[in-house]
């Protein structure tokens, strides 16, 4: 291409040869055949201290060959355009030479007016410029060079930002994205305060130098004072398309998500620093609020891979411990998210809090296997290690039931319902009566007004399952009860029929929670009532059983 537009335009420009370009790029330590970048290759132009210079792509389709070539204009020399081209017939690599070749020299032949057209406007002699921009337009009506000729003949008359708008307009239909009449149409806009309009000519501008991220950077924090918060990340993450792991970009990205409240974006950007920059693994200011992001949005895998390293660079950290057990716990790790919850709790045995999440993931890990329960012989041990599983909770709820916070508290007695409400799903009774009978001792009402809010809703809901309970387990007690001589057979009726008040109690509250089992039990509880009286008379208890 370089060796055809010599031969077709010797004598109005001169090529640099593949020799030079090769010299000069092997004193800046390129290859010879190596790819520049936009800024490298506007650096290499400077260099050889050209007018204008060629650059694109090339694509390879089977036999097509095809390019988009942009000519960049760098020293007033009216060259500028971009255009597509293909190999066409007969599909060789100089076919496809040809046509570019024949596309620039067309444009060079357009220079010379466009060179006169500059040269004459910087003398004031606008309507000579304006003519000599004519000539050039009369060769190629969307010829770039031309138009911004004319569009710098508006500025200096001070003609209206419509004007130059149009210009600039028709000088594009040349070069879609030719940073001068980008720029040119933009500054316009701003003058007719239409900044959304200013700004999307900005960001155009921005495809044609996609390695620009000082520009990139000034506009994104241009939509962002607008508040134009996804547009602005739209800005940013088109360029860490073309860089990724650009710390200024990624910089700038993050302040927006965090000022837009976006979490998961801001999420993405601690991801993209932890993936491209070793280094803030081991750092606990990049970590402690990339973790905080990951919990905002509850992603599993950033936790996981966040509090892996934490652990790996800080393995006695304790809010990094706890963070890893909670990370494992959502995974459905709980053994492994055990490990750590008990590690965080030796290193703070004083830790309600630690201790209640242990409590809390062993009672979630519990379930009840409900297949084969038809075989009662099988399903008793299965039911006692059930239980077994449950129980083993009680140590680490003793802390926040007796914590002086009342959140603690109320996260406790939760915990508590939960597993006396999965033992009596269970069929567990005997072993759901006491965890429901002490839970709701410990959250009884403190006066009559004390029934609304989040713990009166535990106490309708463990009411309910303590009732169920203790009508289901009552048959014992009762049996020796009735069974009983002697001194002791009083105070054991006391005590029956004492459960039963309680029972009937609780089941009147928490009826709502399942009104056809609730009534079921009270049905029950009637049946033990009515045989008060005979107990009493044979009993002869004083006092009187209530």
């Amino acid at each position: 291409m370089r060796n055809r537009v010599n031969s077709l335009v010797k004598n109005k420009v001169l090529v640099v040869p593949k020799e030079k370009l090769c010299e000069a790029l092997k004193q800046s330590g390129f290859p010879c055949d190596g790819l520049l970048d936009d800024q490298q290759a506007r650096q290499l132009a400077r260099f050889l201290q050209v007018h204008a210079y060629t650059t694109g792509t090339l694509a390879k389709n089977g036999a097509t060959l095809s390019a988009n070539v942009e000519m960049i204009d760098i020293g007033s020399s009216g060259i500028s355009g971009r255009f597509p081209a293909t190999n066409g017939n007969p599909g060789t690599a100089a076919a496809l030479a040809e046509v570019i070749a024949q596309r620039i020299a067309s444009t060079v032949r357009v220079s010379e007016p466009i060179r006169n057209c500059n040269d004459e406007r910087k003398k004031g002699a606008f309507a000579r410029a304006r003519s000599e921009a004519q000539k050039a337009l009369t060769i190629d009506p969307n010829s770039t060079g031309a138009w911004l000729c004319i569009s710098t003949i508006y500025e200096s008359q001070r003609m209206p930002p419509d004007s130059i708008i149009a210009v600039n307009e028709r000088a594009l239909k040349g070069d879609s994205l030719n940073g001068t009449a980008l720029e040119n149409i933009a500054r316009s806009y701003q003058q007719k305060n239409d900044t959304l309009k200013a700004m999307e000519a900005f960001i155009r501008q921005l495809a044609g130098e996609p390695r620009n991220t000082q520009k990139r950077l000034g506009i994104a924090q241009l939509l962002r004072q607008m508040k134009q918060y996804p547009r602005a990340i739209a800005v940013l993450d088109d360029g860490l398309k073309v860089m990724p792991g650009d710390a200024q970009l990624l910089d700038m990205k993050l302040t927006v998500c965090t000022e837009a409240s976006n979490f998961r974006c801001a999420l993405d950007v601690w991801l993209a620093k932890f993936d491209h920059d070793s280094t803030v693994r081991g750092d606990t200011t990049f970590l402690k609020p990339a973790l905080g992001a990951a919990q905002q949005v509850s992603d599993t895998q950033a936790l996981l891979k966040f509090t892996d390293s934490a652990i790996r660079h800080f393995p006695n950290n304790l809010s990094f411990i706890k963070a890893r057990a909670g990370a494992l716990e959502l995974a459905g790790k709980t053994d492994s998210a055990m490990v750590y919850y008990k590690k965080a709790l030796a290193l703070e045995p004083n830790d309600a809090g630690t201790s209640l999440q242990i409590a809390k993931a062993i009672v979630d890990a519990a379930v009840w296997d409900t297949t084969g329960q038809r075989d009662t012989v099988a399903v008793k041990p299965r039911r006692a290690a059930f239980v077994s599983k449950i129980d083993a909770s009680k140590p680490y709820l003793k802390p926040g039931l007796t914590s002086p916070d009342s959140t603690q508290r109320l996260a406790a007695a939760v915990i508590m319902l939960t597993g006396g409400s999965k033992l009596a799903q269970a069929g567990a009774y005997g072993a759901a009566y006491p965890w429901l009978d002490s839970l709701l001792t410990l959250i009884a009402p403190r006066n009559p007004a004390d029934s609304l809010g989040p713990k009166q809703q535990v106490r309708i809901n463990a009411s309910f399952w303590y009732g169920l309970s203790s009508v289901l387990t009552l048959n014992g007690p009762y049996q020796e009860m009735t069974k009983a001589k002697g001194a002791s057979r009083c105070p054991q009726a006391h005590a029956v029929f004492d459960r039963l008040t309680r029972t009937k109690s609780a089941l009147l509250l928490g009826r709502r929670v399942h009104p056809p089992t609730a009534d079921q039990m009270l049905g029950f509880v009637a049946q033990y009532e009515r045989a008060k009286p005979s107990v009493q008379n044979a009993f002869k208890c004083k006092p009187p059983l209530n």
